[in-house]
């Protein structure tokens, strides 16, 4: 499969899984100032708390830090980096993020924030890292 096909079908697979766990797409492929985010999303405050639940379920945390912690969610503004690759010869997807892309990705959620008034809302960066069509998710990634 050649670079386009890799990197189109690796932006359709994670849009749909994000879709799938919850979060709500609001821009793909969005551009500001000279930088470029591959998904703008929402993470509804109910994914958050579920996500919550079942590290109380798990045991991770305790009933008394899950329901502060649940007190506190809130919807989440996250800003997500898709990187696709049909194979490990130049390393992992994930790695292609760098300090300089991510610089370059804060730089377009500073200007979305300001320019949409979203100042009050949390914000989120993940990566979404396609290999061989499989996907891992990494939230909080940087």
């Amino acid at each position: 499969m050649n670079k386009i096909k890799t990197w189109k079908q690796g932006e359709f697979l994670a849009q749909n899984y994000l879709k799938k766990i919850g979060y709500k797409i609001v821009e793909t492929n969005a551009k500001l100032a000279g930088a470029e985010v591959d998904i703008v999303a929402i993470k509804p405050k109910k994914l958050s708390i579920y996500q919550l639940k079942e590290q109380l379920d798990g045991g991770t945390i305790i009933k008394e830090v899950f329901n502060v912690m649940k007190s506190k969610q809130e919807d989440i503004l996250v800003f997500v980096e898709v990187k696709a690759r049909q194979g490990e010869l130049y390393g992992l997807p994930q790695e292609a993020v760098n300090s300089n892309k991510q610089n370059h990705i804060k730089r377009f959620a500073k200007n979305y924030i300001k320019i949409n008034n979203l100042y009050n809302m949390p914000v989120q960066f993940d990566v979404i890292a396609v290999l061989n069509d499989k996907i891992e998710h990494i939230e909080n990634a940087f």
